[in-house]
């Protein structure tokens, strides 16, 4: 099941009831349509489904499927999705498109990331069709006709992601580049897993607010209404979250004393009301720790674990 709710002009949020990890579905329609974030193949007919009997559109009608970047709770369905819209383009960063023909690589680092039967919960990989596939670099406008996607390189949270700029709403789908946006509590929460880079996610914040969107549709959870306020936030967890535990790294702190300190953070500065799943704090910590030991400002022998 799925709810799904039109949160603006013919953009329509799929919002999968499932009790895991999952990301939100976004259908764009203009003359064409576009899919973003098909999410894991695990909700993949969920999505298929809301699509037929709540939005009364057939799938096989998608002009494009666009994951934001190539985790497996926004990206892991794209194979199967593109096999029930064999028409589709599905766009991804052009110099990691080839993990999405052959998925042999993206499935070991979800083995790694999750465990060996990270299928059980997510579902397999499939691989999406070469002649599908629509490498993209940063610029590109996908037009739907009546309105137009662009593509905006994103690197920080992955060096792979994607957001889209939608031109009618001059709305930002924006994957998880700006973290996650809990609507319960209006809060943002920065989600950091490995090949996340401080600097570069930083910087990506800034070149996104420059873009001056009047809308942020959040790949988990829900939209944001004041985009600047929730960039600004973003960017100073990064900072204070990045400083907070490099110096629990140095210290000697485990990965749970710092998954600790991690929610206790989150809980004071966002809403002692948060739901955070333990699964996020896990990924950010080893992102952190990854991230600072790449850098050299931790010795990774003298990292505790």
């Amino acid at each position: 099941m799925a709810r799904v709710l039109e949160i603006a002009d013919n953009i329509y949020q799929i919002h999968p009831e499932l009790n895991f990890m999952f990301s939100l579905s976004y259908l764009v329609r203009g003359e064409k349509s576009a899919l973003i974030d098909p999410g894991s193949t695990a909700q993949t007919g969920v999505i298929l489904s809301a699509l037929e009997e709540k939005l009364h559109f057939d799938p096989a009608n998608l002009s494009y499927i666009i994951p934001t970047h190539l985790h497996v709770d926004h990206c892991g369905g794209a194979g199967l999705m593109a096999e029930m819209a064999p028409q589709a383009r599905v766009l991804v960063a052009e110099r990691q498109a080839r993990y999405v023909v052959d998925p042999a690589r993206l499935i070991d680092a979800n083995k790694q990331a999750f465990g060996e039967n990270f299928a059980d919960r997510f579902g397999p990989i499939l691989p999406v069709p070469e002649a599908q596939v629509l490498p993209v670099s940063g610029g590109e406008r996908i037009d739907l006709g009546g309105r137009t996607l662009e593509v905006i390189f994103s690197r920080g949270h992955a060096n792979h992601h994607l957001c889209i700029l939608e031109s009618r709403t001059h709305g930002l789908f924006c994957g998880d580049a700006l973290g996650m946006y809990y609507p319960e509590v209006d809060g943002v929460v920065i989600i950091c897993p490995e090949g996340f880079d401080l600097t570069v996610a930083l910087q990506t914040i800034n070149a996104l607010k420059d873009r001056h969107p009047t809308l942020l549709f959040y790949a988990h959870e829900g939209t944001g209404r004041n985009p600047e306020e929730l960039m600004d936030r973003a960017a100073e967890q990064i900072k204070e979250c990045g400083q907070m535990l490099l110096e629990a790294m140095k210290s000697g702190e485990s990965s749970r004393q710092m998954e600790e300190r991690l929610n206790t953070y989150f809980k004071k500065t966002v809403s002692p009301r948060l739901r955070y799943e333990k699964m996020y704090l896990d990924l950010t910590v080893a992102g952190f720790r990854r991230y600072f030991t790449k850098e050299g400002l931790v010795a990774a022998k003298g990292v505790s674990k």
